[in-house]
């Protein structure tokens, strides 16, 4: 078995300096500048320097228009996807979708379900709406707590499109191992053992390893 998908690395809270290294060893990387708070000279050097990087920004540490300004930069200086939540406010949603459509860029819509996952039907509908809204990807990550939870996530690469759905929490890790077998275009890994951006996250090199190991049984 082979897979083409890629391993993601998420770099949250990683100064400026060693984002640099983490880059040149890594296929792709989701930059959350949410989380690593660069400059925008930074943001700028950190984009132009690799052609396969997420550009996210969540909501808390920046208001909408700050958020809309840093994507807009990492856009401008070569981001190949954006992030971008569903369920985040109408102006700021369209204006990243605009943004996203005039520059090439990719556009990722995301929705997060923090302390749980939704039934069947509701996962369903917001993958389906996220494609119709123009979603290159459509993103699910969602709190799994029983096993049952994880299977649902899984499901959803049943649906027609290009789906990224992962388990937040220590029983959604086998939905981060499984996605590259089920059709998602990557999977998520953190850049070391305690720079985690989200909960069940595998480090890096784990991931890779544990990938190849499924792919040599092909």
């Amino acid at each position: 078995m082979e897979t083409e998908t890629k391993i993601c690395v998420s770099i949250g809270k990683v100064p400026f300096d060693a984002i640099t290294g983490i880059l040149n060893r890594v296929e792709m990387a989701e930059i959350r500048l949410d989380l690593a708070l660069l400059e925008e000279e930074q943001i700028k050097a950190v984009f132009s320097a690799h052609d396969k990087l997420i550009a996210t920004c969540r909501e808390g540490e920046y208001n909408d228009l700050e958020r809309a300004r840093l994507l807009e930069i990492a856009v401008l200086h070569g981001a190949a996807w954006i992030d971008v939540e569903a369920d985040a406010s109408p102006q700021f949603r369209e204006r990243m979708i605009k943004l996203a459509s005039s520059s090439g860029t990719a556009l990722i819509l995301s929705r997060h379900y923090y302390t749980h996952t939704p039934g069947q039907e509701e996962l369903t509908g917001a993958v389906d709406e996220m494609l119709g809204d123009g979603a290159d990807i459509a993103k699910i990550a969602a709190q799994v707590n029983e096993p049952s939870d994880a299977a649902r996530l899984l499901s959803l690469y049943t649906v027609p499109g290009k789906i990224v759905s992962i388990g937040m929490g220590p029983l959604g890790v086998i939905t981060r191992i499984a996605a590259p077998f089920l059709g998602a275009p990557f999977t998520f890994a953190s850049a070391g053992d305690d720079l985690s951006t989200a909960g069940g996250q595998i480090e890096y090199a784990g991931m890779t390893a544990l990938i190849e190991k499924i792919s040599s049984y092909g």
